[in-house]
């Protein structure tokens, strides 16, 4: 062969490793193709390239050829989208190397059952963001490295039942934003070493007692946003590990006793916004929990000891429910307590014992509610409580002993309420004035009745203290004399304003007919 040739064969040879299709960028075993320009899968491919990056192109479909160049060296493919509509069989036969498949944002409606049957290495399986509607039951079979699988954002309606047994070692599963409707009994059996599991988001309303039994070393799942009515009891009972729950935005309705019995080491739980009536005692478990969200649920009570295994909790909302009634002992157990809110609710009466046990309290939210009376010794033992807030309720006063409690917190919120400025609201107009930065926009607490005093500030009432009667809140019958003897009072004061007004006006009536009488006779007399 001649010397020419030999030359022509190498600069061949350097093109087929060292070339860079136009539109791309080649670096370091490295392919970055993009732009809706390209039409056909890029070409030539050096052969040394590793990984390959294709994304906004109107590429439609994926063929085993397109891969030849380098699918002795290829371990990574990235594609996203792309208007690829179509991946042929056999396309990945031959890349035994691939550890990573990234094809997101395509066509794509469907996949051949046998595309990843030689991909023994894979260990990253990202399908998101696709059209697919069909997952055959074979498709995944043979990656028994997989670690990562991401199926969210497609259209799937149901799993087989067998699509999942073979991924061993298998440790994060993601099928959110799909339809979704029912999992089988076995869709997760033999997926022993899953940590996460994603399943938010789909239209779910019922789950099989055994379907997380294999799941043991399971820590975070997620099943929110679904439209779940309920869970079995038995659900969870082989999650020791799991550390994260989320179970807001379905339409629960009740809790089986015992369910989250068996959870230690759970960190969060999410149950808000769902249709939730009730607790029982039993519903939770000794656990690591430190944030229970409750809100947006229908709880009408809070029974005795219904949170007492709760003894890492730090915050407790229970805000836009009906709660109607709390026992004095609903909150025993919860000693690290920091934050309990209770706004929006249909309280009327708080008993004094209900915050007994809380020691660590520095906020406390009750605005919102119809609270009539607030118990002198609510706040006893609590002595770093920071913020209360008790605004829009139906409060007329506040007793004096509650408002010394009060010398230590730095907010206290009170606009919105009915303020009765007679002489019971002295106590308040007093605390008012010796600690007016403890109240944000302290000249809006202003009085609601009598009705001549309506809308003026409490602070700026009297200009003198007034006499504090000796009844204590719960004697009405003072208050009713006193609002009698005020009442007849003022109706004497307008009786006799009343008779003055009638007398000068029948005496101006009597002095016009004289002198109109006095005045015609005078007029008679001219005429004659």
């Amino acid at each position: 062969m001649e010397l020419g040739q030999y030359i022509i064969i190498g600069i061949c040879a350097v093109n087929v490793v060292w070339g860079c299709p136009q539109q791309c960028h080649c670096k370091d075993n490295a392919t970055f193709c993009m732009g809706y320009g390209i039409k056909d899968f890029p070409s030539p491919i050096p052969s040394t390239t590793k990984s390959i990056h294709i994304s906004y192109t109107n590429i439609s479909s994926l063929k085993p050829a397109d891969f030849d160049a380098f699918s002795e060296t290829l371990t990574k493919i990235t594609i996203n989208n792309s208007r690829i509509n179509e991946v042929q069989r056999h396309t990945f036969d031959k890349t035994h190397k691939l550890t990573t498949i990234v094809c997101s944002g395509t066509e794509l409606v469907s996949l051949p059952e046998d595309l990843f049957q030689k991909l023994r290495s894979l260990t990253f399986l990202m399908l998101s963001n696709n059209k697919l509607n069909k997952l055959p039951s074979s498709l995944l079979t043979s990656l028994q490295s997989l670690k990562i699988l991401d199926l969210s954002k497609n259209n799937l309606s149901s799993i087989p039942e067998n699509a999942f047994q073979d991924l061993i070692h298998l440790e994060k599963l993601m099928l959110q934003r799909n339809g979704i409707r029912e999992l089988q009994n076995g869709t997760f059996h033999g997926l022993t070493k899953l940590k996460i599991l994603s399943l938010q988001n789909n239209n779910l309303k019922v789950i099989p007692g055994n379907a997380f039994e294999d799941l043991v070393n399971l820590e975070t799942l997620h099943l929110q946003n679904n439209v779940i009515t309920n869970l079995p009891a038995e659900l969870f009972g082989h999650q020791q590990k799991l550390q994260k729950l989320y179970l807001s935005n379905n339409q629960l309705s009740f809790l089986p006793e015992g369910i989250f019995l068996k959870l230690p080491n759970l960190q969060q739980i999410s149950l808000y916004d769902n249709q939730l009536q009730s607790l029982s005692i039993n519903t939770f478990g000794p656990m690591l929990l430190r944030d229970l969200w409750l809100y947006d649920n229908m709880l009408t009570r809070l029974e005795e000891n219904v949170f007492s295994n709760l003894t890492h909790v730090r915050l407790l909302v229970l805000t836009r429910n009906q709660i109607s009634h709390i026992s004095p002992g609903a909150f025993n157990g919860l000693n690290e307590l920091e934050e309990i809110s209770l706004h929006t609710n249909c309280l009327t009466s708080l008993d004094e014992r209900v915050f007994r046990g809380l020691p660590k309290l520095v906020k406390i939210s009750l605005e919102n509610n119809k609270i009539q009376y607030i118990p002198e010794k609510l706040l006893d033992g609590i002595h770093y409580l920071y913020q209360l807030e008790l605004q829009n309720n139906s409060l007329t006063s506040l007793p004096k002993t509650f408002l010394d409690s009060l010398s230590n917190v730095d907010s206290v919120v009170l606009t919105e309420n009915p303020w009765r400025c007679d002489h019971g609201i002295v106590p308040l107009q007093d605390w008012l004035k010796k600690y007016p930065d403890k109240v944000k926009n302290v000249t809006s607490v202003v009085c609601f009745s009598p009705l001549d005093l309506r809308n003026i500030s409490i602070i700026n009432l009297f200009s003198h203290p007034l006499p504090i009667p000796t009844f204590t809140p719960s004697d009405n019958s003072a208050v009713l004399f006193e609002k009698e003897e005020l009442i007849i009072g003022s109706l004497e004061m307008h009786m006799i304003i009343t008779a003055v007004v009638c007398t000068v006006a029948i005496v101006s009536i009597i002095i016009c007919v004289v002198c109109w009488r006095q005045n015609k006779q005078d007029s008679q007399k001219t005429v004659i």
